[in-house]
């Protein structure tokens, strides 16, 4: 008896697989400050497609998905008062 997984979740694997070697071959590239906001749409695009994939939000109801993108803005409040407090150190960038 042999077990195949849905396609969708097959497309959505291929997508992420996609997308990971997207963010590889443009880390190699002089892309100056552009590097950092092509990273940040591949992340959110890779983030939307697990949360209508694997987290199953297009076929939930609005609190649920109401529910799970309160937890994602909680965890963006998060990291961006991480990325304040690592950016006004006095030592920024290190000095070696």
């Amino acid at each position: 008896m042999s077990w195949a997984p849905p396609r969708r979740v097959l497309i959505a694997w291929a997508a992420l697989l996609a997308l990971l070697g997207t963010t590889i071959f443009l880390a190699y590239q002089p892309l100056g400050n552009f590097n950092l906001a092509i990273a940040l749409c591949i992340a959110m695009a890779k983030t939307l497609i697990i949360m209508a994939v694997f987290m199953e939000l297009r076929e939930r109801s609005g609190l649920m998905i109401a529910f799970a993108a309160a937890g994602f803005f909680w965890l963006s409040i998060l990291v961006w008062l991480s990325g304040t407090d690592f950016v006004t150190r006095p030592q920024f960038p290190p000095h070696l």
